[in-house]
């Protein structure tokens, strides 16, 4: 085997495993199965709409709705702004790309708020109360409760118990979506549909509750403190053996194999132009070679992408 199959190879290996990370796509599809079993219309007790139970704030925040005056009562009397084609809540609900579109908007400006008010990055890596922070877990967990909400509890070590109208607790999506990706470029809804988050069910990380035990002297039962995380999902148990999130280690290996095309290709060119002023190659060679080149460089990108 040549050195310029052996670098196909590896390049087509490093593209294999950052695929293998658990992508955006996945935790879309996790919160949309958690949020509303993948159902685009529907509406809950509380207004919450879509497949990720969009409230009039949410929206807003990701300029679909210009609001009513009342974002809290999610009662839709205001009018949409016409971005991703949604003139009316009976748009919204019947365009799943468009709230693909809306969620990816607002997430990434949760994220944002999350970093530049809450300094949520430097949280990053740190366990609170036996939960693992991530950066998808604190946008699922924002998702939720807000990121006000977020930021106070992990400014406060996990004291504050901040939960949503329905008694979802802020540390059940911090767990459960921890460890994915955060890419904020919207995919399609076919592309969610086709996902297959961690373990086969929504999340990366499987919160258990902490076990009972007999209290000594009475007979009775007290929680034992902490919260258990047993290794249900590759992406659990690769932070636990190395400390990393996986699409910490995708986002590496994409770079690393960015920099050897560009660099494989920057030798081909010169190796094949010096070949051909030598009078080793052809122009055709020329042509052939790089032509080759380029679309092994698509096929790669194309398995990253």
């Amino acid at each position: 085997m040549n050195a310029r199959m052996q670098l196909a190879l590896v390049l087509l290996l490093l593209a294999g495993l950052v695929r293998a990370g658990v992508a955006y796509t996945d935790f879309l599809k996790a919160l949309g199965q958690r949020e509303s079993t993948m159902n685009p219309a529907v509406t809950n007790q509380f207004g919450h709409v879509g497949l990720f139970q969009f409230g009039e704030a949410a929206l807003q925040d990701a300029g679909l709705y210009a609001g009513d005056g009342t974002p809290k009562t999610n009662d839709w009397t205001g009018s949409f702004t016409g971005k991703y084609g949604v003139n009316s809540l009976a748009d919204l609900l019947a365009n799943p790309d468009a709230q693909i579109q809306a969620v990816t908007a607002y997430h990434e400006q949760v994220w944002n708020t999350l970093k530049k008010v809450h300094g949520a990055e430097s949280y990053l890596g740190t366990t609170i109360n036996g939960i693992p922070i991530t950066a998808s877990g604190l946008v699922a967990a924002a998702h939720l409760v807000g990121a006000g909400a977020v930021g106070e509890w992990l400014r406060s070590d996990g004291a504050t118990d901040p939960a949503d109208g329905n008694g979802t607790k802020l540390v059940s999506y911090l767990g459960q979506f921890a460890g994915y990706t955060l890419a904020f470029t919207p995919p399609s809804h076919a592309e969610v549909l086709a996902a297959t988050p961690s373990s086969g069910s929504p999340g990366g990380y499987v919160h258990t509750p902490a076990p009972l035990k007999p209290t000594a002297g009475t007979g009775s039962a007290a929680v034992l403190k902490g919260t258990s995380f047993g290794y249900t999902s590759a992406a659990q148990g690769f932070f636990g053996a190395t400390g990393y999130q996986m699409g910490q280690v995708r986002q590496l290996l994409v770079g690393i194999a960015a920099m050897a095309l560009v660099t494989w290709i920057a030798w081909v060119v010169v190796a094949k132009w010096r070949g051909l002023s030598e009078g080793f190659d052809t122009k055709r060679d020329l042509a052939v070679d790089i032509g080759r080149a380029i679309v092994l460089t698509w096929i790669v990108l194309l398995i990253m992408m």
